[in-house]
């Protein structure tokens, strides 16, 4: 009788086991479904793409509300006609004029219809709760706030998605870093074909400057002054590896002492040793300079370029990130003045509204004149030598 017992205890713990394990596999099984569906859901909702800083980032395949924050974001959205998507802008972008940035005379019009997002401007951090307020699916940032705000934590805080991006160091043009901004956010934002059509386009003009400039076996002088950097500079501020002379194989009389490509102030002397053959201005400093000209004459009058009336203005490229298309406009015009034979079919002002309305749909020129830049002139008249 126990052995009978026992048995029929053994049994029953039998079962019970089996019962359990059951139990176990049917809850692993509906629990591996249950994370198979979610993941196929997502799987048809989000794709990933990596960002500038290699993170893997999903976007919503119904993107339909998008934010730019920091230097240049806003700018490549433009570039890439995806304006719609916008819902919302950095209050810089309503409180500065819109002249002298490229996509801001462009699309003024649209942004200032949107609500602000934070502060915007350099080194100014995003503000969460105003991002949170106009619901985003996706945040494009800035490299350079990302510098300043970790993107994972902003991502969290603001329940969307944040793509860092990223398209070289402000004020100069580098070519690669820009096709492959351009090419990686065009497929975050579903404009790849737009985003082909620009590197296409890119690629035209950098060969065709590069033919026509190559093989020039004596090169002027030149020297490009007054160039903006963190606000107006004078005369002797100036920049090495200048990007629209990069774009014409010319060098600055500055790329030999600097040690680097960047900004960079000079002696005056120097200029009087060097004496350039052509003097180029950023028309955003120009005031500055025609301000230090009245002050004493004789001493920008002892530069050659001055007194033979070789003085131009260029329009500012430089302005919350690099404008890309003001850039080789920019190169166009300069060209013309020191190659005149190799650009001799060139019109610089119809050139730079053909860029312009590739880049953004609409000629810019006369909004930069018309904003108070003299745009692309001899401006020896501003500086009489007698």
């Amino acid at each position: 009788m126990v052995l009978r017992g026992v048995a029929k205890t053994t049994l029953v713990i039998v079962i019970v086991i089996a019962i359990a394990i059951a139990v176990i596999g049917v809850s692993y099984l509906l629990l591996h479904m249950e994370r198979t569906s979610k993941e196929e859901a997502e799987t048809q909702t989000y794709f990933t793409v990596t960002d500038i800083l290699n993170r893997s980032v999903k976007i919503p395949k119904n993107l339909s509300r998008v934010v730019a924050i920091g230097p240049g974001a806003l700018r490549l959205i433009a570039y890439l006609n995806a304006t719609n998507l916008l819902v919302g802008v950095e209050e810089a972008e309503l409180s500065w004029s819109p002249t002298g940035r490229d996509y801001a005379m462009a699309y003024s019009t649209i942004f200032k219809s949107l609500p602000v997002i934070g502060p915007g401007g350099p080194n100014r951090p995003p503000d969460p709760e105003k991002l949170r307020t106009v619901k985003p699916q996706l945040i494009i940032m800035s490299r350079t706030y990302a510098d300043l705000y970790p993107p994972d934590r902003l991502a969290e805080e603001v329940n969307a998605s944040v793509f860092v991006i990223d398209y070289g160091v402000a004020g100069y043009l580098d070519i690669d870093g820009i096709k492959n901004a351009l090419m990686i956010l065009g497929k975050v934002l579903g404009r790849e074909e737009r985003a082909k059509e620009l590197v296409n386009y890119i690629n035209q003009l950098v060969s065709d400057l590069n033919n026509r400039t190559r093989d020039i076996a004596s090169r002027p002088k030149v020297y490009v002054g007054a160039i903006s950097y963190k606000g107006g500079q004078p005369f002797t501020s100036t920049q090495a590896r200048f990007a629209p002379l990069q774009l014409l194989n010319t060098p600055s009389i500055v790329d030999s002492i600097a040690g680097k490509a960047g900004f960079t102030t000079i002696d005056f002397e120097y200029l009087l040793k060097q004496q350039p053959d052509f003097i180029f201005i950023d028309e955003n400093n120009l005031n500055t300079v025609l301000s230090d000209f009245r002050k004493d004459p004789s001493m920008y009058c002892s530069l050659n370029a001055f007194r033979a009336g070789r003085v131009y203005g260029v329009l500012p490229f430089n302005y919350y990130h690099t404008n890309v298309a003001t850039a080789f406009a920019d190169a166009y015009f300069i060209g013309k003045v020191l190659y005149p034979d190799r650009f001799a079919d060139v019109d610089p002002v119809a050139k730079a509204d053909e860029i312009f309305k590739v880049f953004l749909g609409k000629p810019l020129y006369q909004e930069f004149v018309a904003g108070g830049y003299p745009g692309f002139v001899n401006l020896s008249n501003m500086f009489p030598c007698g």
